[in-house]
């Protein structure tokens, strides 16, 4: 290569390499992305729907900040901490649905930048800017979360200045920073305290990060006494710093709500933080909250494989790093310390609600703690000296949380109806976790967010401190934040969720954490509730039946004439509830096959709790494809005294109709089932 051009190629790369490059660039991957949001207000339009603008918090955002901006201090039009809404006013007689617009792009800018300034210090520039895009830009649900205006946004920013502080600080202490100012250290004592009117429980990690500072800043003191503030100065700075934010917190409140800690610190409480919690929460927001909440493959790791490789590196920077970084380690286990026992974070809100917004900092982080270790272990090993600790890490840490497990115990329970559609449950005499129900159907957010009523022995339970009612897809669980104990539970069901009482039944169960083999995607236990069955009923496979209390797995959507099988296996579950018990069952089964000239016979295994009661061969030529009517005996022998009853369908010739050239359906189809009836004849 001519030395011109090598020599043109460096200072393009060095170009793009620069700040301002780096900066520009994430600016304009935010401003595409705010216009091809779904929710965002740029995308749908001026005169259309309002975007986030309908969403809860972000609602609430523009009522207080279209208040402030009228001097309205009505209490009903304010809810959050203020600084968040009031810096939107300066932006609100420019646009009304855009005034977040500059305020959420100078926050992630700058967030950006100082991340940048701590990745210069321990890898090359380029390697910050992959680390940057690939954990924070690249992956959508995380950059979005920087985009709609969440007050985590802001918070974010601040906490960046506490961090660029550190970062001074060290630069002082290696000689490649002159001084440190008195107005730095004011500048990082003021956005820390901004914390509190933004997002008080985020100002706890703020206050983390500023004992950071004093200490480093009296270590410094030590061997730099001549390059930083006086002691007088700092310590004038950092007082008067650290208390306008909780001035300006105070003063809200008191003026809006006539006291110093006004409605969101009241609201938040109240949702409860229970510290208890905190490994299930872990293991249910970061590994599998499918076990315990129904919420399939909600687990931070689930999203992104490499924060195994994250949390090993964290790890290693806690047991071995510098002190600005092991206070970014500290700052990111404290904030995952205070929401993860909070009683309104769950896995089904992480992503459904995006409460990941809670923690879109911490991925930039978790990649360079991840970065830092797999070089630490390449360069070591190449050296060969300190490799092992590295390693062990890198294979330990995913290794124990993919064997650890979550596993859940039911057991049958006692439970009435009344007719007013009150369920009363008889509690075992030892505390329970949850109780899993059939036979009730809904809405997701009528079941999540529903007007539930329930009581303990006369005490009202409350909803998201005590309670949450999950939807399992195959039943409901109600989950109990904190395990109970006591003799009865009075529960009636939001209104807008259908009770069916011929069909409900429930188990009491509760959950341990046990080792296993490592497994990354953790399935859900197939439900050990089934619905209810009375003999002699007929259970109605069509779009207007119920047959989808009795699914077990194996079964396509309900068409007008009844469920197809799908693949080779299916299964019908109950729970018998009028039997007797020396007498044996008849199962009727109405059903078709499908058969065709290119395939015209279908092969079908009927089994009972695994034991095989009936084959059939269903040809074209025997009308193979037209519903019929098939009788199977059920020996009483296999019933156990917990009356469940599994109905095993196996059909080794499911093939799909696009393969038969019926049409385009790409299902591969066994029999369609219309109706079900199992009978105890007296005879």
């Amino acid at each position: 290569m001519q030395p011109k051009i090598k020599s043109s190629l460096h200072s393009f790369w060095q170009i793009m390499l620069s700040l301002p490059s780096f900066l520009a660039i994430v600016a304009l991957c935010y401003v595409r992305l705010y216009f091809v949001l779904p929710a965002s207000p740029a995308y749908i339009g001026p005169g259309n729907a309002i975007g986030w603008w309908a969403w809860g918090d972000q609602g609430l955002y523009m009522q207080s900040a279209q208040a402030l901006l009228a001097f309205n201090l009505a209490p009903d039009q304010h809810f959050y901490p203020p600084l968040y809404a009031a810096i939107a006013t300066f932006f609100l007689p420019w646009s009304t649905i855009h005034a977040y617009f500059f305020i959420n792009l100078v926050c992630v800018l700058w967030f950006a930048f100082v991340f940048i300034r701590v990745c210069d210090r321990y890898v090359a520039r380029w390697v910050g800017i992959f680390l940057f895009f690939a954990s924070t830009v690249f992956p959508r649900l995380i950059f979005e979360n920087f985009v709609i205006p969440w007050t985590t946004t802001l918070g974010v920013s601040l906490l960046a200045c506490g961090i660029l502080g550190l970062v001074w600080l060290e630069e002082v202490r290696q000689n490649s920073r002159v001084h440190l100012a008195k107005w730095q250290v004011g500048f990082v004592a003021v956005s820390l305290s901004l914390l509190v009117p933004t997002r008080p429980v985020d100002a706890l990690v703020g206050i983390l990060m500023g004992i950071a500072f004093v200490i480093r800043y009296e270590t410094t003191r030590a061997v730099a006494a001549n390059r930083m503030p006086k002691q007088s100065n700092f310590w004038l700075m950092t007082i008067l710093g650290a208390l306008i934010g909780p001035a300006i917190f105070i003063f809200f409140n008191q003026l809006i709500f006539g006291s110093p800690l006004g409605s969101y610190v009241q609201a938040a409480s109240s949702n409860g933080f229970f510290i208890a919690d905190l490994p299930e929460k872990f293991y249910s927001i970061w590994l599998d909250g499918n076990t315990l909440y129904g919420e399939s493959k909600a687990g931070l790791v689930q999203h992104y494989p490499w924060l195994f490789i994250g949390l090993a590196g964290w790890l290693w920077v806690l047991l071995t790093g510098c002190f600005l970084l092991r206070t970014l380690a500290l700052s990111i286990t404290l904030l995952f310390t205070l929401y993860l026992p909070y009683g309104d974070l769950l896995p089904n809100g992480l992503w459904r609600y995006l409460n990941v917004h809670y923690f879109k900092w911490t991925f930039a982080f978790f990649a360079l703690f991840a970065y830092l270790l797999l070089s630490q272990i390449f360069q070591t090993w190449r050296a060969k000296k300190a490799w092992l600790l590295p390693t062990i890490l890198l294979l330990l840490v995913p290794t124990f949380l993919l064997s650890v497990h979550l596993r859940l115990q039911t057991e049958p329970m006692q439970w009435k109806i009344s007719p007013a559609g009150v369920v009363h449950f008889t509690l075992p005499s030892h505390s329970i976790d949850f109780i899993e129900m059939q036979g009730l159907r809904g809405e997701f957010a009528h079941i999540y967010f529903g007007n539930h009523s329930l009581t303990l022995d006369g005490k009202i339970l409350k909803p998201y401190k005590d309670f949450r009612l999950l939807d399992l897809g195959a039943g409901l669980r109600l989950l109990f934040i904190r395990p109970i104990e006591g003799k009865q539970i009075e529960w009636l069901v939001d209104q807008r969720v259908v009770l069916h009482k011929a069909i409900f039944n429930a188990r009491s169960g509760s959950y341990v954490f046990a080792l296993g083999m490592p497994k990354f995607y953790k399935k859900a236990a197939l439900p050990t509730t089934f619905a209810s069955y009375e003999l002699g009923s007929m259970i109605d496979f069509s779009n207007t039946g119920l047959s989808q209390f009795y699914l077990g797995e194996g079964f396509s959507n309900p068409e007008a004439t009844g469920r197809w099988t799908i693949n080779d296996q299916a299964r019908i579950q109950m729970q018998l509830i009028n039997i007797t018990r020396a007498q044996p069952l008849r199962l009727e089964l109405t059903y078709r096959s499908l058969v065709s000239e290119a395939q015209p016979c279908q092969q079908i295994e009927i089994s009972a709790n695994a034991q095989v009661v009936g084959n059939e061969s269903m040809c074209l030529k025997s009308s193979g494809n037209d519903f019929g009517m098939h009788r199977y005996l059920i020996p009483a022998s296999i019933i156990g005294n917990d009356g469940v009853l599994s109905i095993g369908i196996r059909t080794p010739d499911s093939i799909t109709p696009k393969q038969l050239k019926i049409n385009d359906d790409q299902r591969k189809l066994g029999i369609q089932i219309e109706q079900l009836n199992i009978s105890q004849p007296s005879s």
